[in-house]
């Protein structure tokens, strides 16, 4: 029988393709040519910090001075209150200026010389509008704001105010049924010379930002369409300049000449984007770590202003990260995305496609997309690996330093027999258990490192059903993970090793746990990497008294598995230079970044690090193999319908068909 490579079974449609590639003459793909540039200066060393706590609202002037205001709980109360705070252009603190008069300071604008600062707040008499001498700390009262419950944003241009606030009930046109919740938004101008106020014809207005010419952008609801509307103050005119499929995101900013919009929103996990006004769809990612939410972005004197997702003020300048490059296509499978790494400012167009679409087009050697990400925990990574034919990226700048400061395994899994980097890995996920160490003890429940099988099970057949209602290990997830520990490295059921490790697992299969595992109160999780500890409850909740353990095993000895994310870029692409400069600048940002857990010197004297390390350490990835060599039965055994040998008798000879033994 002629042997057959390791990897995925094909079908055929995809046997077609495989039969079409193999006469081609492929030998010519090697790793030299075009000496590519070197890595462009990553994000991190770009970022100016102004380090303050509960802020509520800030903005930049076009020289880089940063006002912001925060809320300050002090010992005495007489000292509480909003602080209005100056940082220089540079990040350091310089002076700041008591408000404790006022209460809901949420907005603050500057005028364009820089010399005078405005800001919404209550005092005695009600909601105002206040202006304030940055240098002498004087505050005066301009004017009442008594048709507002309270102020959303507010920017000026020239000698104008524009405030954006809520007054519910005072809208007598229906606002639309889906997407933003509407709450009484009007958009109203403010003269500071004539203290003439003038309500502007936005019947539903969201949020709003200045554009480099002196415009105002506005986004809203406009005939039935959510949009973006530019409003020329001079003539008093409106223009729609984009018109949106659906509500898309909330604050924003303008930059580029009118040309270009930067934002959030909440179902893109990589943070701030930018998009070409007339193409939303296309996005250049500038900084994955914002939350824009409540005190918005800005764009200023050529930098970008925004929070972080600690809510810590940053900035950085635009031009040095913005990539000016042609839009590159980023081939993954459906909900890829979310798992998609930082785009470091290069214009990139998501394509989602089904599991087997996607390896069609891979190993089909389409020439209509630039770069692929794939998972080798799932579906044809195997395929991918063994058949795929990917643009070599061992002369990669940077790429030598980034698999010398990473586990040994990581290096092994992105090279070929031949020596060929293949791919670059992006994020190392470990199959894992993550609890607390009192926890454990208050419930006498003993979790180690090396953990078998027949030992989980046993811990878990000792519980109280109180208990397993808070385990939030699914049977589904253990499966899984059963599966692909024993299937990707063993060809054979000789060795004894399956049959008392799947019985073991069939005593636990109808053991339903997580009926109570609120975060909480949860005794222990099944975790797939280090996200678990960068969401609620986070490091802090786990801290010192956290436990991280590999999963079970079917010898103490053998490896944790891990699943790679990776990045390969397509040999026919016609912007291949340019994927090869992004994957550069992504390995030095990757590179700067510290919580990077396959980084081999990132231990430390800290009991949760420490135990992260070990897991990282003692692990290997793991490619899957073709779920139909095992799939059929395996349900059936553990729920006890097929014996474990009826299982293993039927199965074996599939395996070594699989494996051409």
């Amino acid at each position: 029988m002629e042997k057959r490579k390791k990897g995925r079974k094909l079908n055929k449609r995809l046997r077609k393709i495989m039969a079409s590639i193999n006469v081609m003459l492929l030998g010519g793909l090697t790793a030299c040519g075009k000496q590519q540039m070197p890595p462009n200066i990553p994000l991190q060393d770009l970022i100016v910090e102004y380090p303050l706590e509960n802020m509520s609202c800030f903005v930049a002037a076009k020289d880089g001075t940063v006002y912001q205001i925060n809320l300050e709980m002090e010992m005495e109360e007489e000292e509480s209150g909003y602080k209005l705070h100056r940082f220089n252009a540079q990040g350091e603190s310089e002076k700041y200026i008591n408000l404790t008069d006022y209460v809901m300071v949420e907005t603050l604008a500057v005028s364009e010389d820089g010399k005078n600062l405005y800001f919404t707040g209550q005092d005695d008499l009600g909601l105002g509008i206040f202006s304030c001498n940055p240098e002498n700390g004087t505050i005066t009262k301009l004017c009442e704001l008594d048709f507002f419950d309270r102020v959303k944003q507010m920017v000026m241009i020239g000698d104008k105010l524009y405030i954006l606030g809520l007054s519910p009930n005072w809208q007598s046109n229906t606002p639309p049924s889906s997407g933003y919740s509407f709450g009484g938004e009007r958009l109203v101008s403010y003269s500071v010379a004539t203290g003439e106020a003038t309500q502007l014809g936005f019947d539903f207005p969201i949020s709003m930002a200045v554009d480099d010419s002196g415009k105002l952008m506005v986004s809203g609801y406009l005939d039935k369409n959510y949009c973006l509307m530019e409003y020329d103050p001079l003539k008093d005119s409106m223009q729609v300049r984009s018109n949106l499929q659906e509500y898309k995101f909330d604050r924003f900013a303008v930059c580029n000449n009118s040309g270009d919009v930067v934002y959030d929103y909440t179902t893109n996990s990589r943070g701030l984007v930018l998009s070409d006004i007339d193409n939303l769809a296309v996005e250049a990612e500038l900084y994955p770590d914002t939350f824009t939410m409540r005190a918005g972005v800005l764009y200023a004197g050529g930098r970008i202003y925004c929070p972080n997702r600690l809510g810590n003020l940053v900035s950085f300048p635009l031009d040095a990260v913005q990539r000016d490059n042609k839009v590159l296509s980023f081939l993954t499978r459906e909900y890829g995305t979310l798992t998609a790494p930082y785009g470091c400012g290069y214009q990139m167009e998501k394509i989602e496609l089904s599991q087997e679409k996607f390896t069609v087009k891979v190993l089909a050697r389409d020439g209509d997309y630039d770069l692929c990400m794939g998972e080798s925990f799932d579906g044809d990574a195997s395929n991918l690996r063994e058949n795929g034919v990917f643009y070599p990226l061992n002369d990669l700048p940077g790429i030598e330093e980034y698999f010398a400061r990473c586990f040994p395994y990581v290096r092994e899994a992105a090279t070929k027999e031949d020596g060929t980097i293949w791919m670059l890995p992006i994020q190392i996920k470990v199959a894992s258990i993550l609890s607390k160490e009192g926890v454990l003890k208050e419930n006498e429940i003993s979790l180690h490192q090396n953990m078998t099988w027949e030992e989980y099970a046993q811990m878990l057949l000792k519980m109280t059903e109180e208990q397993r209602s808070r385990i939030s290990i699914s049977s589904g997830f253990l499966q899984r993970i059963f599966a692909r520990q024993y299937f990707s490295h063993y060809h054979t059921f000789e060795g004894g090793l399956f049959e008392p490790a799947a019985y073991a697992l069939s005593q636990i299969y109808n053991i339903r746990c997580g009926k109570k595992a609120t975060p909480e109160d949860t005794i222990m999780q099944s975790v797939m990497g280090l996200e678990a500890l960068n969401y609620f409850p986070g490091r802090t909740y786990y801290g010192e008294d956290g436990v991280f353990v590999g999963m079970p095993k079917f010898s103490a000895s053998d490896k944790n598995i891990a699943s790679c994310i990776f990045l390969a870029v397509n040999p026919d692409s016609k912007k291949r230079d340019e994927a090869l400069a992004y994957l550069a600048d992504l390995i030095a940002y990757q590179m700067k970044l510290e919580d990077v857990p396959y980084f081999s010197d990132k231990k430390e004297e800290n009991a949760l690090n420490n135990a992260l390390y070990e897991v990282y350490e003692n692990a290997e990835v793991v490619f899957a193999v073709d779920s139909d060599i095992y799939d059929a039965g395996f349900e059936e055994m553990l729920s006890g319908k097929l014996s474990v040998s009826e299982y293993i008798k039927q199965t074996e000879s599939k395996l070594k068909i699989y494996w051409g033994e």
